[in-house]
């Protein structure tokens, strides 16, 4: 069965960018959890399925944003979206060595909770800002369905556990 956020008609048409993005970050946790799974019981195929889709989907809700919702309020908190930018630096530059991990059959438990543990708190810090500040942003909402759109098209959805 599909991922919902893999279907950007089940968010529906327009609206809820908040809504969506909590929905989007919910779904980045199952690909995680999908992810430890596969890292606790010795299935490196797995993992390195588990891993390509996190870190594809977990880029893709990066970039889209920087591009599409740090722009909206980048001149009314300009401090916080920084903030948000550094720590999107901070979060690729651990995919970038987590990846490296995988792809040598080194990837660690206690790796992987650690940016599962970043990620958590990254995402509490933009529901408490970013998303209050663009919620039924119809700009947003673009961005959004632009993301939804890309996945649906190129990555296969998340299985269900």
């Amino acid at each position: 069965m599909a991922d919902p956020q893999t279907n950007p008609s089940s968010a529906g048409a327009h609206g809820g960018a908040k809504r969506r993005l909590l929905n989007d970050h919910q779904s980045l946790e199952r690909l995680l959890t999908e992810l430890t799974s596969s890292l606790e019981g010795a299935d490196h195929a797995g993992l390195c399925e588990s891993w390509t889709l996190f870190e594809q989907n977990l880029r893709d809700h990066l970039d889209t944003e920087e591009r599409y919702l740090f722009p909206l309020v980048a001149s009314a908190h300009r401090d916080e979206v920084e903030a948000l930018r550094s720590e999107h630096q901070r979060i690729r530059a651990a995919l970038s060595e987590l990846g490296v991990a995988v792809d040598l059959h080194t990837l660690r438990k206690q790796s992987a909770e650690e940016l599962i543990g970043y990620i958590h708190r990254h995402a509490l810090r933009e529901e408490e800002s970013l998303y209050r500040w663009i919620d039924d942003n119809a700009i947003a909402d673009r961005g959004l369905l632009a993301m939804f759109e890309r996945r649906a098209g190129h990555v296969a959805p998340a299985r269900e556990g």
